[in-house]
């Protein structure tokens, strides 16, 4: 079987709107997703843990009771199951997110 390879420049490019994203692979259960994150995503939580890597830019988790943390270029964040939490950007930023693949469906 030949392997896929995704375009990390390409898959941005298709980004139209803020916190949309893109399939960059699947491994398993999980799955790698890209997303372009401006402005602030809600308040919410999820039953498996994620993982947050910045490519381009910077983004901080807001967690409901506690702190605000920054993530920026080439830094990475893991948000545990059951963390209220969100995203935000004051500018637009590039992140994968790996996530169970049932993540989105929540």
């Amino acid at each position: 079987m030949p392997q896929r390879k995704t375009s990390i420049a390409e898959a941005a490019a298709a980004l139209a709107q803020p916190f949309t994203h893109a399939v960059l692979g699947q491994v398993d259960d999980y799955c790698a997703y890209l997303s372009r994150f401006e402005g602030a995503y809600r308040f919410h939580e999820h039953a498996k843990d994620e993982l947050y890597l910045v490519i381009e830019g910077e983004i901080w988790i807001d967690y409901a009771d506690g702190p605000s943390v920054p993530v920026r270029q080439g830094e990475a964040i893991v948000v545990k199951a059951g963390e209220r939490h969100r995203s935000r950007a004051d500018r637009s930023a590039l992140v994968v997110m790996f996530k169970a693949a049932q993540l989105f469906a929540e």
